[in-house]
């Protein structure tokens, strides 16, 4: 009879040992970063400016916060289709304003796209050797270009070619 009452204090100790979402912003104040499940298996993480308006975007598949080893990491690819789908909801074409450039690049399996817009920069990264074209997607970046967001450098690529945008 023991076991019972031992068991259910460990329990409700347990509980409390983790701290909740209200209870670190309670004590910290708004997160300047959240991430979200935008599609079952894919995520995105947004960091926010002091404004509390997102100011960098990162969509891809889920993820743990610390990853387990494994000796050969298998490629985790998202739907090509789900991530124009998102891109959509999140910056949708009429808030992106003119394109500017657009270009890429691909280095073996690895290729990415990067389509420069007045407002807004997406970087998208695929895996060129997948077996097919509708899933391919390892993560997109979503830079806003708002004076209060840190500016990001490195992702303007400038060894890639432009093309300029007639649209």
């Amino acid at each position: 009879m023991r076991i019972i009452p031992g068991f259910l204090i460990v329990a409700i100790v347990s509980f409390g040992l983790a701290p909740s979402s209200p209870e670190f912003h309670n004590r910290y104040g708004l997160s300047d970063l959240e991430r979200f499940t935008v599609r079952p298996g894919i995520t995105a993480t947004v960091q926010y400016g002091e404004d509390h308006l997102a100011c960098q975007i990162k969509i891809e598949p889920y993820q743990p916060v610390i990853h387990p080893y494994e000796p050969m990491p298998s490629m985790r690819l998202m739907s090509s289709e789900e991530v124009a789908e998102i891109l959509e909801e999140i910056v949708p074409r009429a808030t992106r304003g003119k394109e500017i450039s657009n270009g890429g690049f691909q280095a073996s399996c690895g290729a990415v796209n990067v389509n420069e817009f007045e407002n807004v920069l997406i970087v998208r990264g695929e895996s060129a050797c997948t077996a097919t074209n509708l899933v391919r997607d390892t993560s997109t970046q979503i830079v806003f270009k708002r004076d209060i967001c840190p500016k990001v450098e490195g992702l303007h690529l400038p060894h890639i070619e432009r093309v300029p945008s007639n649209r």
